[in-house]
């Protein structure tokens, strides 16, 4: 049986990187103009990647789940994400390296120096905790440890696999909540409550595979879904909940992906062009959108174009213009990238990546 396509989900890729992309263009505004973009500027983050992880955890298991159990497939999936991850990943971090030394105002610091590099080239968490040398690359980190984790999945003793993933979940539960703790480096990544969303995700796909979910429930949670993230942006700066805001948008982005998975699942429906367009360019947008506002603002700085413009037109120019390059990215360079080593490691006729299994996260690349 084909697996369905969900419209839907898709829909919803395509919107996140709208919101990671105002909330970071809001922080340039600040810093440079002293422009607060729709006040998001009191806000920390826009919690858009926690979304990502929570997608990447259903759509990991959406597209995989009849394949626990089956060996064989472990090293497809393993080249899958491989090729979806890192050759634009690394291009694109390459690219970066060249730009601070050619415009040293760029530098935040440590991006040169040998830890830096061989962590950020690995996507593996810094025993020093500091960002990787494209500060948006943080989130993959914590993504490869989750494909890695979900690995376990297509190993024979299937359960085993999904008890020891039980366990990893309650330790990080216990870690997040305090009743263990561990000053080491390693137990804050391994433990992390990022794992939480990620697993929130799955858990939401398994949910819409196994059980048809009443139609008016699926549109309640999105509804409730979509409010929470306004309201944990407020409740950042009015604390009136006892909630965290990851946990909090973790939430939120569960039930929007449940809510939306399962009317996909249940109704037949076909987004526009071009949201299916930037849906699958969500990885591209989300790797390239603050290396190109990094630039564009210094452009835009020495050019004295919010002088002319004033805040709100030159908002809606940076912000068209990262869209803007990472639709380029994505069809110029992550596209063919993609085409070319799927080409060199499988057969024509096995591709093993298809438009659904991009990232954002998910990743946000989010799945």
């Amino acid at each position: 049986m084909k697996r369905k396509k969900l419209e839907l989900i898709q829909f919803s890729r395509a919107f996140v990187p709208f919101m990671v992309m105002m909330f970071h263009l809001s922080e340039s505004m600040m810093d440079y103009y002293e422009f607060n973009l729709f006040g998001f500027s009191y806000i920390p983050i826009s919690g858009g990647v926690n979304y990502f992880f929570a997608l990447s955890g259903f759509m990991m298991y959406y597209i995989y789940h009849k394949n626990f159990g089956q060996s064989h497939q472990l090293k497809i999936f393993l080249i899958n994400r491989f090729i979806r991850i890192y050759p634009l990943y690394w291009l694109l971090t390459c690219l970066y390296l060249i730009a601070i030394f050619l415009y040293p105002t760029l530098r935040v610091g440590h991006e040169t120096n040998l830890d830096t590099l061989i962590t950020s080239f690995l996507l593996i968490q810094s025993p020093k905790e500091i960002e990787p040398i494209l500060i948006v690359a943080w989130s993959l980190v914590h993504t490869v440890f989750f494909y890695f984790v979900f690995s376990l999945l297509f190993l024979p003793k299937v359960n085993l696999s999904r008890i020891i993933i039980a366990i990893w979940a309650l330790l990080t539960i216990a870690f997040y909540y305090g009743y263990l703790y561990i000053d080491h480096y390693l137990m804050r990544f391994f433990f992390n409550q990022y794992n939480l969303i990620f697993l929130a995700g799955l858990c939401s796909a398994y949910i819409i595979t196994h059980f048809k979910v009443n139609i008016k429930l699926s549109i309640f949670m999105l509804v409730i879904g979509i409010i929470g993230f306004p309201v944990i942006w407020l409740n950042s700066i009015h604390e009136f909940i006892p909630i965290s805001f990851d946990t909090g948008t973790g939430l939120a982005s569960a039930l929007i992906i449940l809510g939306f998975g399962s009317l996909d699942m249940q109704i037949d429906m076909k987004i526009p062009r071009v949201f299916n367009y930037i849906g699958n360019a969500a990885f591209a947008i989300y790797l390239s959108h603050n290396f190109a506002l990094d630039f564009l603002t210094e452009l835009f700085s020495y050019l004295s174009i919010y002088d002319s413009l004033g805040g709100w037109l030159t908002s809606i120019v940076l912000l068209l213009l990262m869209l803007v390059i990472g639709c380029l990215v994505h069809s110029f360079i992550e596209k063919p990238l993609v085409q070319l080593l799927n080409r060199g490691i499988v057969k024509k006729k096995n591709a093993l990546v298809t438009p659904m299994t991009n990232l954002y996260h998910s990743t946000p690349k989010g799945e």
